[in-house]
């Protein structure tokens, strides 16, 4: 995925999901926290109408025809579960209703509320980088033009924190970034070139941005809190908190929006030894407008 003309066409949104490995959820669990994601997040951040369509598939769909029965029209969590088989992915995209016809057009698509499950693989953990949530917002259609970062963040942090507990969550992450929930790894995967079926979140972590939530393993992988708690003396901003399962979530400040690209490296850098490593490093050029 991509060159600078598909990276340079991609709209800042709002980001936050989570990654399980250690276990697996039930599909009702999935949909009951995507729903959640619709109905509280999107439901209270987005300011601009909005035309909903559902797509579910699993194993016996036959998408090389173009013809498999995936999806329906609107919010049909009746579809997403109705399915008769243990699902694959299950993905709610609202497309601007203004922009109707337009599906060229980079703002056609500000929101997806995506899940990708574990599938069966010959190599890494053998998941295929396991059960991932996500949910990306265009920030140009948040209430305000998205000014009001603080208040977005508000509103997903707790959607983040709960599917963490529900789903007993390995790692996840909110970040403000040209991304979307339909992206298969995260920026920090894309630029370092991370697999996303070699990822074991039980291991290291998915990604990392204004927000990261780390598991105990996590932790110690940095040098324990000591090491985290220390950021606070070189970014006074930094709020780091225990959340439920023994989990950390670590914040740069209030505002996802007044994170700097010098922030960010400072993160990275306590982060790195319990970060994912790929076949580029973060410092080379790809081409890519990604803020890590």
């Amino acid at each position: 995925m991509g060159g600078e003309d598909e990276a340079g066409s991609r709209e800042l949104a709002m980001f936050g999901g989570v990654a399980v490995q250690s276990g697996r959820p039930s599909d009702q669990d999935v949909v009951a926290v995507l729903r959640d994601g619709v109905e509280h997040v999107v439901a209270s951040c987005l300011g601009v109408d909005l035309t909903w369509t559902t797509t579910a598939v699993v194993a016996s769909d036959d998408l090389s025809t173009g013809n498999a029965d995936i999806g329906r029209p609107g919010l049909d969590w009746a579809f997403a579960l109705g399915r008769g088989e243990p699902l694959l992915a299950v993905t709610l995209s609202a497309t601007a209703t203004a922009l109707e016809g337009y599906d060229w057009h980079p703002r056609w698509l500000p929101v997806t509320v995506r899940a990708t499950m574990p599938v069966d693989v010959p190599h890494g953990r053998g998941d295929g980088g396991g059960l991932v949530v996500g949910l990306s917002m265009h920030r140009w259609a948040l209430y305000g033009g998205g000014d009001d970062l603080v208040r977005v963040a508000d509103v997903l942090t707790p959607w983040l924190l709960d599917s963490a507990d529900r789903l007993d969550a390995d790692a996840g992450y909110a970040t403000l970034d040209r991304v979307t929930a339909e992206d298969a790894e995260s920026p920090w995967e894309r630029v370092t070139g991370c697999l996303p079926a070699l990822r074991d979140v039980t291991r290291t972590l998915w990604g990392y941005g204004w927000g990261t939530l780390l598991s105990p393993v996590h932790v110690d992988a940095v040098g324990g809190r000591v090491v985290l708690d220390s950021l606070r003396e070189v970014l006074p901003a930094v709020v780091v908190r225990d959340v439920g399962g023994g989990r950390t979530w670590l914040t740069l400040g209030p505002d996802p929006a007044a994170v700097t690209p010098q922030d960010v490296a400072t993160l990275r850098s306590v982060l790195a030894p319990a970060l994912p490593r790929g076949s580029r490093s973060v410092d080379r050029p790809s081409g890519e407008h990604l803020i890590v």
